[in-house]
């Protein structure tokens, strides 16, 4: 249901006080307008008093006040009115009793005259004396279709040779989701005064746009899709598992009624590729990853860490179809979860997050990484469509690993040059990152040794320096190996290194 629907039936049942909680005053002003019959439209503010968008049955005083504004409506607003007040929350901090008074006392004299008041608020700041009277409203941002109309209304003037084609239009628009009708107008306008026309490289611009705003958000980090799988060794079960799922988001899969994947679980020993792999998977699908800082979430007021997930959510669900990736989840929510005696902020937001990935209908990919699996609440895991475990590079992981380093390095070919199966025999037990430190260390060797090229021996003495996790933490590992083994986790690769026991049998999670 887009905002004017919601509104339409809003007014429609009667609901006669109404809080809108955006930055988009105009937006909803311009929504209020082409609402159907014709009621009367006013708004107020503290700085410019009474305007009158569509005149009603009766005119106002211009110079009302804050003092005067609600006696003034309360004996003059004529039915059939909507009265729009602009950064409410200012008033009714500033004279909270005699506000939330007056307007509980007006609020049945509204609901019978068919009398409207609606407070445009950029945050939510409802006194609680006014919850059961007042209906809070969070407005969307736009969606494709207000994004489309908004394009087309700024582009009608424009010579034909400078439109874009049918493709790059849809492109363009879909890289302002996420953005207010005002960022997006903006950043629209941007692009056309710097290129003069709007092509390809006009989404990239918008994309820079939006980038800035999630950043801006606070809890989201925005990472435009990446390359895919060339980038990441091994993991070949994982790789297959998500290429299945990457026609899931397409209008062909509506139609056939599929549902979204709803997430994945990569759980692991650090340095296997569990973060690389959450940029891979942008890369594969093509779309837009956000990371969400959990750390940032939490504030210090009560209330605000709530509040900052619910706007993360939102957000999310507006640039989506998109990854939401979470680094580390165990680290967000150790200690919550049924049976948690923490009542605190972690616990409130682990709850709302649990129920969001319960009964979102929305293409948002939640992609979770961690280490320790001992601190994750067990009903986190079951909202997941599968939990991958990560182990140690087998061989010819390894050596896809080391090759990718190598051509990173500038190796153009790396098979040449060196004997690998003696690369890969003595880097057995390493994982991913420390194949990269490995590289990077024979890169800084050669550089101070006459700014050469790498040598095999400058990789093997690299290889003797390093003392890998393997051995370094292997109680930590084998935990993490049983824990897999007891039917919790799918293997991300095949022929993965084993331990004593056997590997138990594996199930799906629900």
């Amino acid at each position: 249901m887009n905002l004017k629907e919601e509104l339409s039936e809003l007014f429609g049942a009667g609901v006669s006080m109404l809080n809108l909680i955006t930055y988009e005053e105009d937006r909803v002003i311009r929504t209020i307008e082409k609402l159907p019959g014709q009621l009367g439209i006013y708004t107020w503010d503290i700085a410019d008093g009474l305007s009158c968008v569509r005149a009603g049955q009766q005119v106002f005083d211009k110079d009302l006040t804050a003092d005067t504004l609600l006696p003034a409506l309360s004996e003059h607003l004529p039915p059939a009115t909507v009265m729009i007040l602009k950064d409410f929350h200012h008033t009714w901090a500033a004279r909270k009793g005699l506000v939330t008074r007056k307007l509980r006392n007006m609020a049945p004299e509204l609901r019978r005259k068919n009398q409207f008041l609606v407070f445009i608020t950029p945050m939510l700041n409802l006194p609680a004396e006014l919850k059961d009277d007042v209906l809070v409203l969070h407005v969307p941002l736009p969606n494709t279709e207000e994004l489309t109309r908004l394009f087309a209304d700024q582009t009608s003037g424009l010579d034909r040779t400078g439109l874009p084609s049918q493709s790059v239009r849809a492109k363009l628009i879909s890289s302002a989701l996420g953005l207010t009708t005002n960022q997006a107008r903006q950043a629209f306008a941007r692009v056309w005064a710097r290129f003069d026309k709007f092509d390809e490289r006009g989404i990239e611009m918008v994309m820079w746009a939006k980038r800035e705003v999630v950043r801006e958000s606070g809890a989201l980090e925005f990472w435009p899709a990446e390359e895919g799988e060339a980038g990441v060794g091994g993991l070949d079960l994982l790789k297959e598992w998500l290429k299945k799922r990457e026609t899931a988001f397409s209008e062909e899969a509506r139609l056939a009624g599929l549902p979204f994947p709803r997430g994945v679980a990569l759980i692991g020993i650090s340095g296997t590729g569990k973060s690389l792999s959450a940029r891979m998977v942008s890369g594969i699908w093509k779309m837009p990853l956000l990371r969400l800082d959990i750390g940032a979430v939490f504030e210090s007021l009560l209330g605000e860490s709530e509040k900052h997930m619910q706007k993360a959510i939102m957000l999310a669900e507006t640039v989506s179809p998109c990854i939401l990736w979470i680094d580390e989840m165990e680290k967000a929510f150790a200690g919550v979860g049924a049976g948690s005696i923490n009542s605190g902020a972690a616990t409130r937001v682990f709850g709302g997050f649990l129920t969001w990935m319960q009964e979102h209908r929305t293409p948002v990919f939640v992609l979770a990484t961690a280490n320790d699996v001992e601190a994750l609440p067990a009903e986190l895991m079951g909202r997941f469509d599968r939990t991958f475990f990560l182990d140690l590079p087998n061989e010819t992981e390894r050596r896809d690993i080391l090759k990718i380093h190598l051509k990173c390095a500038g190796e153009t070919f790396p098979e040449r040059k060196f004997r690998f199966e003696e690369l890969i025999a003595r880097s057995r037990g390493f994982v991913g990152r420390e194949i990269e430190r490995i590289v990077r260390e024979a890169q800084f060797t050669a550089f101070a040794d006459g700014h050469r090229e790498i040598e095999e021996e400058d990789l093997l003495s690299a290889i003797r320096e390093v003392v890998p996790l393997s051995k370094s933490h292997t109680e930590i590992i084998e935990s993490l190996r049983k824990w897999k083994t007891e039917g919790r986790a799918f293997p991300a690769s095949t022929g993965e290194q084993t331990v004593a026991g056997t590997r138990g049998r594996i199930i799906e999670t629900e």
